[in-house]
Order: structure tokens, then C-alpha cells, then sequence
């Protein structure tokens, strides 16, 4: 009888382990959930990570922590680069390349003036750099083109002051004598002193320009583009005459030019000024 329960009991115990393995499979799959909450969540955490800071999974461009790492290095390296590049150039004041390096670097940072000066420090040594001189000419086009946009803004704000003054004006005449002359015409005629000084300024800049282009007219006489710029440059100095034999010139080096027919229109309209203003045959 002992022998025949003892095949059972193990039979028993068999079960009793392949139901315990069974049930540690099934409880496996919740456990490895449970961890991978963890796996999966540690996961999202680098994916968000890398989205904000790097812009991961974006697909368009932003602004992002990255972006902004990458703008403020960028600064620092530029900033570092600049005061490099001045001391290189102080310490080597005949070095055409130290020059040049330094008002590319000040040009970078938008420094136009400063760069105009390193740059005209580096084209005196080296005169017959054809493209430093154009470069040299552009950043005096950009001086003068500010000038005229400050111009526009102060002549605008001079006209608003002037038509707000000439609204519901006093029946008395003392009363538009103190409005009109102690408010209203001061504030108009500082408008009408900075549109005029930023006048001066662009002339000054554009006649700059000009001489610019008049040294490049004699180191690459066959280029039609020059004295176009040239032309242009003239009559932004008010230098109507040299404008006008400068696109003269153009017009025989590139008579098709698609330009042509607007610059033959604007030598008809200089030397109509002339005759009715004979100052103008020269800049001041």
C-alpha cells in the first residue's frame, strides 16, 4: 500500500513544480511590464531631452535650447575671433592679410564703420586688390542707404507734426502763436535737423563710394558693371556730371544691356538738371 502511494506522491510533487514554474511564466510578463515602465519612461525622458535641446523628431527649424547653445558659442567664438584678429592687426600694422582678416571680422558683427576703416587700412597697402575695393565700395553703399532710411523717417515724422499742428487750430491768435510756435515747431524743426544731417551723411557716404569705383574704373576699365556703380554712386553725391559720364561709358561698353533704356532715361534727366542748375556739374 506504502509502495502504491509513493509513485502517486510523486506523480503529485511533479505537478505541484510544473504548476509552480507555470505560474512564475505567467507572473514573468507582469514583471517585465513593470520594468519596462521604467526602460520606457527613462526613454521619453531622453527623447524629450533630445527634442527641446537638439530638435530631435521636429522636422521644421526653431528655436530650441540648442539653438541657443549654438548661437551663444557662436557669439563667444566671433567675439573671441575679433579681439584676435585686432590685436593681430595692431601688432602688424603693414600686414595686408592682419587688415583684412580684422574688417572681415568687424564686418561679421555688422561694425560697418570700423570695418570700413580696417578695410581702407588693408586696400592701402594692397591698391590694386580689385575685390577688397568693391567690398570697400558696398560698405560705404551701406552707410549711405541707412542715411537715406533715417531721412525718410525723420521727414515722415516732420510731416506728421506739421499736419497734427494745423488741426482744430484756437480761434486765437495768441493761443495758435503758443501752441503752433513753442510745441508744434520745435518738434518739426528737429525732425527737419536730423532728416537734413542724415542727408549730409548719405551724400558724404555715397561720395566715398564714388571715389571708390573711380579707382576701380582705372584698374578694370573694360567692365561695364563699374561704372554703372559708378554712375549711380555720382548721382546719390549729387555729382551730376561725373554720374552722367559714367553711364555714358556704360552704355558703350553694354549697349544691350536690359538696363540700358532706364539709364539712358536718367542722362536725359541729369543733363535736364544741369541746365536748370549749373552747381551740379560737380559734388560738394
Amino acid at each position: 500500500m506504502a509502495r502504491a502511494q509513493a509513485p502517486r506522491r510523486r506523480r503529485a510533487q511533479s505537478h505541484a513544480r510544473k504548476s509552480a514554474r507555470s505560474a512564475e511564466d505567467l507572473m514573468f510578463f507582469p514583471k517585465l511590464r513593470r520594468r519596462a515602465k521604467w526602460v520606457f519612461l527613462l526613454l521619453a525622458i531622453a527623447f524629450a531631452i533630445g527634442f527641446v535641446a537638439f530638435g530631435v523628431g521636429t522636422g521644421v527649424g526653431g528655436t530650441s535650447i540648442g539653438d541657443v547653445l549654438r548661437d551663444f558659442l557662436g557669439r563667444q567664438n566671433t567675439g573671441t575671433s575679433i579681439d584676435d584678429a585686432h590685436k593681430n592687426a595692431l601688432a602688424h600694422p603693414k600686414d595686408p592679410n592682419a587688415q583684412f582678416a580684422y574688417a572681415n571680422a568687424l564686418q561679421a558683427q555688422g561694425r560697418t564703420q570700423e570695418a570700413i576703416a580696417a578695410l581702407e587700412a588693408y586696400t592701402a597697402l594692397k591698391p590694386k586688390d580689385t575685390d577688397a575695393l568693391r567690398q570697400l565700395a558696398n560698405l560705404w553703399g551701406s552707410v549711405a542707404n541707412r542715411a537715406r532710411q533715417d531721412q525718410q523717417i525723420a521727414s515722415a515724422q516732420a510731416s506728421e507734426v506739421s499736419a497734427a499742428s494745423s488741426i482744430a487750430v484756437p480761434d486765437s491768435a495768441f493761443l495758435r502763436d503758443v501752441e503752433q510756435n513753442k510745441i508744434a515747431q520745435t518738434l518739426a524743426e528737429q525732425a527737419n535737423a536730423r532728416a537734413s544731417a542724415a542727408q549730409a551723411r548719405a551724400q558724404s557716404a555715397a561720395a566715398s563710394q564714388q571715389k571708390i569705383y573711380e579707382q576701380l574704373t582705372l584698374l578694370i576699365p573694360d567692365d561695364p558693371s563699374v561704372f554703372l556703380s559708378l554712375g549711380i554712386a555720382a548721382q546719390e553725391a549729387n555729382d551730376a556730371e561725373s554720374a552722367i559720364a559714367a553711364y555714358k561709358k556704360f552704355l558703350a561698353l553694354a549697349p544691350n544691356d536690359p538696363s540700358a533704356p532706364q539709364v539712358k532715361q536718367q542722362i536725359d534727366f541729369l543733363e535736364q538738371q544741369l541746365k536748370a542748375n549749373p552747381l551740379l556739374q560737380q559734388s560738394g
